[in-house]
């Protein structure tokens, strides 16, 4: 009777322990299974909202052709942000460099101050988050620099319209928005443009102007790394291009 009681007791202990480690092994699995659940979901939610916003883009620069009224720089600056934050080389190439010539023709606008998209920097609310944006569209700029050939037809295109985006937005030469009375805001820009450059200098900025050097000879010349960055753009491939 005692050796029984004790199989007994043995057994129903056993079976007890078994039990117990099918409701750890059981709780494992749904606790797996949530995890899974939730990183397809996040996973399907991120790929629903990256579509949707490159759907947005493509409509935003589907409707911005020659023939239609100039969008403000406001626009421009929150379909960047939109851009800026789904952001991949390969996959958005082109909707980069819909975005540059966007920029560069509310740059290009005669007395629209609203149109101009350096404007932004001027705006009390605006001005840090402008800067990011800006740093943040010079550097793609460069990267796509550094991939670019010029021997192809299209890459050359594309090189001219990158370079012009450093040239046009490391020097304040360039911007109506200080002509006549604008030019009390001079130093101010001066100082963002040497903000920009410090930014873009310490990314390696420097190896890529010369990579530019190094396909087109003469095309960028800059002082030493001490040195504000200086363009030159003369006797160039790059003036000829901009001319064609």
């Amino acid at each position: 009777m005692f050796t029984l009681s004790q199989t007994s007791r043995a057994w129903f202990i056993d079976r007890a322990r078994q039990a117990r480690e099918e409701r750890l092994v059981q709780k494992e699995r749904e606790r797996a299974a949530v995890v899974i659940q939730a990183h397809v979901q996040s996973f399907l939610c991120r790929s629903r909202l990256q579509r949707d916003i490159r759907r947005e883009i493509d409509d935003f620069f589907k409707a911005d052709d020659p023939g239609s009224t100039k969008r403000s720089a406001l626009c421009i600056f929150k379909i960047a942000r939109k851009l800026l934050f789904v952001f991949r080389i390969k996959e958005d190439n082109e909707r980069f460099e819909k975005l540059c010539r966007s920029i560069l023709s509310s740059m290009d606008a005669e007395n629209e101050p609203k149109v101009w998209y350096v404007s932004l920097a001027c705006s009390k609310d605006l001005t840090l988050l402008w800067i990011k944006q800006i740093k943040s569209i010079l550097w793609y700029c460069c990267d796509f620099l550094k991939q670019l050939k010029p021997e192809i037809l299209q890459d050359s295109r594309l090189i001219t319209l990158y370079l012009t985006m450093l040239v046009t937005f490391t020097d304040t030469s360039t911007w109506k928005i200080l002509r006549g009375k604008g030019e009390s805001l001079r130093p101010a820009m001066n100082h963002i443009c040497a903000n920009i450059m410090g930014h873009l200098n310490q990314h390696g900025f420097y190896s890529v102007l010369q990579h530019c050097d190094g396909l087109f000879p003469g095309l960028v010349s800059h002082a030493s790394h001490n040195s504000p960055v200086r363009w030159s753009v003369g006797r160039s491939w790059y003036d000829w291009q901009l001319s064609h």
